[in-house]
C-alpha cells in the first residue's frame, strides 16, 4: 500500500506539501504541484475517499440533473465531455433524481449524497424544484436557460439561428420556413433571432411558415414539412428544430417524390454524427459540446474552490456551421 510518506520521499518534499497537492488545497508552485500528483498516480497511490471528505469537507463529486431519456446525442456527447473534463480535475459525477415517493427533492438529494456541486443539463426549468436547487447554497450551473444569480452556459441559441437564415438568405432563399421545438428558453431565442434577422433581410414571413413541432421527432417534423410542400405557397428552405427531426423530414418528402435539395432545401441544428453520414448529407449547426462541458465546469469548480472569490456569469458559447449537401443555391 502506497503512503503519502513513499511520496514524499520520491518527491523530495514533506508529508504536508504531498497532502496539500492531492487535496488541491495547496498554493504551491503549479508545476510541482503537478508533479506531485502525476508521480502519486504512477506509484498507485489512491486516496481514501471517505477521509478526504472529512478532511477538506468536499466530496469531490458533482451532480449530474437531466429528466430526460438519455436518447439524445447532443446530451450524450454533452455528458461525455464534461465527464471527461471533470475526470482531469479529479472530480466524479453522479446523476439525481427525486425518491420515488416524490418527498425529497434535488436539492435534498444534492445535500443528502454531499455534492460539491450540480450541473442541470435538462429538467422543467419552470419546476419549482430545479428552482430551489438553482437559487440554494449549492454551487449550481444551469445550462440553456439563465437564473438570477446562479452561472449559466448557453449555447448561441439567437445568434446561431440569424448565421442560418443569413446563409440561406445568401444562396437566393427568399422563402424560409421554421419548424420550431417546443416552447422553452431555448426556443424562444431561436424564434427571436429568426424573426429579428429575416426583419433585417427584408424576408417576408408568410403565414404558416412559422409552426411548433417537438424536439427529436422526426415524425412530427415530416408531418408538417409535408404539409407546407404540399400548399400554394411553398418554402424553398425549412429549417428544423434538430437534426434528428430533419432527418425525418427529409427522408419522408423523399418518398413522396419531393427531391432534396432541389424541390426543398432543410436544415439541421446540433451537428449529430448522424448528420455526415446520410446522403445528402444535412446543412446543419453544429453545437459545441467540448466547450460548453469545459465552461460549465470551470464555472462550477471556481463557485465550489474559490467560494469568496466567485461572482455568478453567464456564458455563450459559439457553435458552427456545417455546410452540408441539402441546401441548395437558387
Amino acid at each position: 500500500m502506497i503512503r503519502l510518506k513513499d511520496i514524499a520521499e520520491a518527491c523530495g518534499v514533506s508529508v504536508a506539501t504531498v497532502s496539500r497537492a492531492l487535496n488541491g488545497v495547496t498554493n504551491e508552485n503549479k508545476e510541482r504541484t503537478a508533479y506531485i500528483c502525476q508521480t502519486a498516480r504512477q506509484m498507485g497511490y489512491y486516496p481514501n475517499a471517505a477521509a478526504r471528505t472529512l478532511k477538506t469537507s468536499r466530496s469531490r463529486n458533482i451532480g449530474i440533473l437531466y429528466e430526460d431519456r438519455m436518447n439524445h446525442e447532443y446530451f450524450s456527447s454533452l455528458l461525455d465531455e464534461l465527464r471527461s473534463a471533470a475526470d482531469e480535475r479529479g472530480y466524479d459525477l453522479t446523476l439525481i433524481g427525486r425518491t420515488e415517493n416524490g418527498r425529497e427533492t434535488y436539492y435534498d438529494h444534492a445535500r443528502r449524497r454531499n455534492l460539491d456541486g450540480v450541473i442541470v443539463i435538462q429538467a422543467d426549468f419552470e419546476s419549482p424544484d430545479v428552482i430551489r436547487l438553482a437559487g440554494s447554497d449549492i454551487p449550481t450551473v444551469v445550462i440553456d436557460q439563465n437564473f438570477e444569480g446562479c452561472d449559466c452556459v448557453s449555447s448561441d441559441n439567437r445568434a446561431s439561428v440569424e448565421r442560418i437564415v443569413r446563409y440561406a438568405w445568401e444562396k437566393g432563399h427568399r422563402k424560409i420556413a421554421f419548424i420550431t421545438g417546443q416552447v422553452s428558453a431555448v426556443m424562444r431565442e431561436r424564434l427571436s433571432g429568426f424573426y429579428k434577422i429575416c426583419a433585417e433581410l427584408g424576408i417576408r414571413v408568410t403565414d404558416g411558415f412559422v409552426r411548433e413541432g417537438q424536439f427529436h421527432d422526426p415524425e412530427r417534423c415530416a408531418e408538417i414539412a409535408r404539409e407546407m410542400m404540399s400548399g400554394e405557397d411553398k418554402p424553398t428552405c425549412i429549417l428544423c428544430p434538430d437534426d434528428y427531426s430533419c432527418m425525418g423530414a427529409l427522408w419522408d418528402l423523399k418518398a413522396a417524390g419531393v427531391r432534396i435539395p432541389e424541390d426543398v432545401s432543410l436544415i439541421g441544428y446540433d451537428g449529430v454524427r448522424m448528420s455526415r453520414m446520410i446522403r445528402p448529407m444535412l446543412t446543419t449547426y453544429r453545437q459545441n459540446t467540448e466547450a460548453l462541458a469545459r465552461e460549465a465546469l470551470g464555472l462550477l469548480l471556481e463557485a465550489i474552490e474559490k467560494p469568496e472569490e466567485h461572482k455568478p456569469r453567464q456564458v455563450t458559447v459559439e457553435g458552427m456551421l456545417d455546410e452540408g449537401e441539402t441546401l441548395a443555391e437558387i
